[in-house]
Order: C-alpha cells, then sequence, then structure tokens
C-alpha cells in the first residue's frame, strides 16, 4: 500500500473542496448568508461606507434667504473593520492511512470532519448576521435546579426557546450581564445534552474529555446572556464600540433607537444624530397579524425611500404567515446572490412599496422580522467565508502531539449597510395559536 503523504491529502482535498461545493455547503438552510451581495476583496486595514444622511438646505422661496442659510449636505461614513473566526478539525492518520487506495472511502474518512467544521463555521457566521456583534447567542429564563451546587450539572432553559438552533451538544459555554456589567464572564461548562423541543441545553462543569481553558466560575444568573467560549468580549452592548464577533442585523437595525453619549459610537458613527436614517426604522406589531405588519412596516419605508424586497422571518413565524393567508397565499422564489442553482421557497406579500419576498430562516429571532432592501446590504471578507484557510498553500498541517492531521477553516469578514434607514426591524405580534 502506497503510505498517505501531506501531498497526495493536499490534491485530494483540492478537488473535492472546489469553491462551488464550500459554497453549496455553506448556503443550506442559510437564506440570508445565501442572498446577501458579496464583496471578498476586502483587504486593508478598514473599509468605509459613506452614507448622505442630510440634503443641502440652501433653499428658499426668496433668492436672498436661499443665498443665506446655505448648508452642507450631511454626510457621515461607517468604518468596518473585519473579524475572524476559526474552526479546527483534526483526522487520525490510522483513519486516513487505512482508507488509501479506495478514493471514496479516502474523502468519506476526511470530508465527515471537514464538512462538520465548515458547517460549524458557517452556523456561526449565519446566526452572526442576525446578532449584535457582541457574540451572545441567548438569554437565561431559569434553572433547574434553581440554584446549582458548584460543578453540578443542571438545565439552562432558553428565555427564547426558538434559539435552540444555534446550540449543539459539545460546546463550552460562558455567561455575561447584557452589556457586560458583571465584567468578566463566567465559565459555565459544556453542554451535555440539547432538548430542541422545550429550548434546554444541560451544563455539564466537568464533562468527561474538556480541558477548559479556564476554571469553572459558574452556575450563572437569571438574564445572563450565553456565549460560546472564548466569544464574549466582556459581554458587549450599548456604550462598546468594540465587538468580537461579525455584526449582523440586531447591531446594525437595533429595537431601540440609539440614544447616544460618550463610547457609543457605531463603526464611528455617532447614530443618535438621526436614529432613522442611521440605525434604520424600528416599527412594533403588536395587535396586528404578521401581514399586516409586514404591510404597515413598509409604507414607513416607503415615505423614507426604501424599496424592501426580501423579509426574513423565523420558521415558526413563517408558517403562522401561511396559516393566516389561507387560500391568498402566494408563493415565490429567492435565489442566492452568487450561485444560480441555489434558491429558497418564499411567501410573496403585496405592500406599498411593492411586493416583497417572505423568507423563513431558522437563524433568525422568532419574535422579529427583518423587512430588508437587499442591495442596500453587502458581506464583506477577505477571500470566502467561510474557507478552508491555507496562506501557506497548504490545506492541512500535521498536529505535533498527536497521530493526526488538522485541517483550519474561518473567515476574515463583516456585514454592512450602506442605507440603514431603508430597512425596517419588526416587532412580531405574538404567535397565533
Amino acid at each position: 500500500m502506497t503510505a498517505l503523504n501531506m501531498g497526495s491529502f493536499d490534491a485530494a482535498l483540492k478537488v473535492h473542496y472546489t469553491d462551488l461545493r464550500v459554497k453549496n455547503l455553506v448556503y443550506k438552510n442559510n437564506p440570508f448568508l445565501a442572498a446577501i451581495p458579496k464583496y471578498e476583496a476586502f483587504g486593508g486595514r478598514n473599509l468605509p461606507i459613506p452614507v448622505q444622511f442630510g440634503v443641502p438646505e440652501g433653499r428658499s422661496a426668496n433668492f436672498s434667504n436661499a443665498l443665506g442659510l446655505q448648508t452642507a449636505g450631511n454626510y457621515t461614513e461607517f468604518v468596518l473593520t473585519r473579524v475572524r473566526n476559526y474552526g479546527i478539525a483534526s483526522i487520525g492518520n490510522e483513519v486516513l492511512e487505512a482508507s488509501v487506495g479506495d478514493a471514496n472511502a479516502f474523502m468519506q474518512a476526511a470530508s465527515s470532519e471537514i464538512d462538520g467544521i465548515l458547517r460549524a463555521v458557517t452556523q456561526d457566521l449565519a446566526g452572526s448576521m442576525y446578532g449584535s456583534g457582541f457574540g451572545n447567542r441567548g438569554s437565561i429564563a431559569s434553572l433547574n435546579p434553581p440554584a446549582p451546587a458548584p460543578l453540578a450539572v443542571y438545565d439552562i432553559q432558553l428565555a427564547e426557546p426558538a434559539g435552540i438552533v444555534r446550540f449543539e451538544v459539545g460546546m463550552a459555554i460562558t455567561s455575561n450581564s447584557p452589556g457586560g456589567a458583571g465584567g468578566a464572564p463566567l465559565n459555565l461548562g459544556a453542554i451535555t445534552a440539547v432538548n430542541r423541543d422545550l429550548g434546554i441545553i444541560t451544563i455539564d462543569p466537568q464533562a468527561p474529555g474538556f480541558t477548559f481553558p479556564a476554571p469553572i466560575t459558574g452556575p450563572p444568573p437569571i438574564g445572563d446572556w450565553l456565549f460560546q467560549w472564548g466569544d464574549d468580549q466582556n459581554g458587549g452592548g450599548p456604550g462598546v464600540d468594540s465587538r468580537a464577533k461579525l455584526t449582523g442585523l440586531e447591531g446594525w437595525l437595533p429595537d431601540v433607537a440609539p440614544i447616544g453619549g460618550p463610547g457609543t459610537s457605531f463603526f464611528g458613527v455617532q447614530r443618535e444624530v438621526d436614529p432613522t436614517r442611521l440605525a434604520g426604522v424600528r416599527f412594533n406589531g403588536s395587535g396586528m397579524t404578521i401581514e399586516e405588519s409586514l404591510i404597515s412596516a413598509s409604507a414607513l419605508l416607503f415615505r423614507e425611500g426604501g424599496r424592501p424586497d426580501i423579509c426574513l422571518v423565523n420558521p415558526v413565524s413563517y408558517a403562522d404567515l401561511i396559516k393566516s393567508l389561507g387560500s391568498k397565499v402566494v408563493y415565490d422564489l429567492m435565489r442566492s446572490s452568487d450561485v444560480a442553482d441555489v434558491f429558497f421557497e418564499a411567501v410573496r406579500v403585496h405592500t406599498p412599496s411593492g411586493a416583497v419576498s417572505v423568507v423563513a430562516d431558522p437563524n433568525c429571532p422568532v419574535s422579529r422580522a427583518y423587512l430588508l432592501q437587499m442591495d442596500t446590504w453587502k458581506l464583506y471578507s477577505l477571500g470566502m467565508a467561510p474557507k478552508i484557510l491555507m496562506t501557506d498553500g497548504m490545506r492541512i498541517l500535521r498536529n505535533a502531539d498527536s497521530d493526526s492531521v488538522q485541517v483550519r477553516t474561518g473567515f476574515y469578514a463583516q456585514m454592512g449597510c450602506s442605507a440603514p434607514g431603508w430597512n425596517c426591524n419588526i416587532t412580531l405580534p405574538p404567535l397565533v395559536p
């Protein structure tokens, strides 16, 4: 048998993991990630996005007044900086050696781990595209038992059970108070069970096989935010313009208008000057059906000059919309921005600003809908996001401390919006039973 070598493994990966294959892996069940336009040449230290939020005001029915009241237009720019994200997988040499000679078996042995870590990084990216940039994956509604003993196993009930899609068995978890008031994060342990029906995760502070990078300091208080270990940046939150994760819709279109003050800039912009044009439209759909909420929110965007074409909702809300429309439902397709054969089913809703395609995305919070004009959004990255990292030209590395090889995946990226005021964050009404 010919011995496996680094060169033959790298060559096999090159043939197997084409850009198209990686994109198809990445976009499956992630419609917002598929639909958002991509810019994969985000080099340099930063990338400014200029925004005009006010026109010159040298105007009057009287020429002298117009001449004397001249003012310049109001301009600013969001200065984007990249964030980093990594996923690392190791594959035992014995497994690979045993599969040499059978190309299918060879790639099956390698691809299960590589596909898995690519999906893990992808899901983190797709979830972050709805987040604030501070890395929180959910918040704590209750503990069981209510006061766990130190190092005892306990359950965490998520405040929004649908957010369970962002948690996996084996994930190491920390917590912090919203806004980072708690300072350093609490180190909780590893997830050993996930109840996806009820939105409950089980935490074991002494999970077998885990070597945590710091001592366990949990359990957490009720209301804390939950993070994957290493993602928390002292909780983040209002007043902090330093986000460890990619800044998504919650950051660009906050559900509470920015109020300003020291340290509240957002990519260098004080958005309280014009919270609508610089931080989006907010609409509360309480007391309305989902369809009525979309129509009313669209009217506000039309007033501001926006022409939304996509609305992203949680699958639970999507199902509720279909049921409420009944025989009036009209289906549509939403296509990927860069892969022709990737598309998602949508429901077409007619609004004052035109037809909108409503798409279900598991990463969208169940209490939110995001009404977007997609040509104002872009995912800026240094190369593909995510991808196999191979700056030195090699897709694999030998692990120095084990009989295995290592594949590194990740991305360097940021999400940006050129016209926040043409997009809306909708608080959805309670779901119809």
